[in-house]
């Protein structure tokens, strides 16, 4: 049985820039600084922050993300999770609010765009994160 492949749609440069420029100004505005140092200030394992990653770079759905992030908290007997969790569901609703702002209620579009949001979103929580718990470590030498 063949499997029948959709295409992704395809953004376009307008809509490239609009995505870049958000994800500018979380940086700017330090929002995935705060997230990542306080991954490292709860303690996350370098693991769940690569599970993250990964999850978000691959998924095919954003809500794969909200689910995953609330599976985690679910489970997590420690009680690391469950003090993160809510800022990264926050993050990702005003990703969604922002996807929809750009994609211009077209929902291929939107959905594209929240899907590149939340890659370059992670890819900047993971970078601050492992930079934050290095300095923790050397801290602690």
């Amino acid at each position: 049985m063949d499997v029948i492949k959709f295409a992704e749609p395809i953004l376009n440069p307008e809509t490239l820039k609009a995505i870049d420029l958000h994800l500018e100004a979380l940086y700017e505005s330090k929002t995935t600084i705060d997230i990542g140092q306080k991954m490292a200030d709860v303690e996350l394992k370098s693991s769940q922050i690569r599970n993250l990653e990964n999850l978000v770079m691959s998924t095919k759905r954003f809500s794969e993300i909200i689910n995953f992030i609330k599976n985690q908290t679910g489970k997590d007997k420690k009680g690391k999770w469950p003090l993160i969790a809510d800022t990264l569901l926050h993050q990702l609703e005003a990703l969604e609010d922002k996807a929809r702002e750009i994609g211009k209620d077209n929902p291929g579009i939107t959905f594209e765009v929240k899907r590149q949001l939340a890659r370059g979103w992670v890819k900047q929580i993971v970078a601050h994160y492992f930079f934050a718990d290095s300095k923790k470590k050397k801290d602690k030498l």
